[in-house]
């Protein structure tokens, strides 16, 4: 099995979240639309933190 960066992870994560938002603009019930965002919200505060990892590590690699 080949290793994932942590680039692919944010732009993987990122794309479900758009996906997710999708889906809850489309959701037929008020529960269904409620479980998406939230899921969306959720998904979309792992790649920020990811990316704020991407941006650290990138940061630090400057100093050297």
């Amino acid at each position: 099995m080949t290793e994932v960066s942590d680039i692919e992870v944010y732009q993987k994560l990122t794309e479900i979240a758009d996906d997710l938002e999708a889906m809850a603009a489309r959701g037929a019930t008020l529960v269904g639309n409620a479980a998406l965002t939230t899921a969306a919200l959720t998904v979309r505060g792992m790649a920020g933190a990811v990316y704020q990892h991407i941006m650290a590590e990138r940061d630090s690699g400057l100093d050297s």
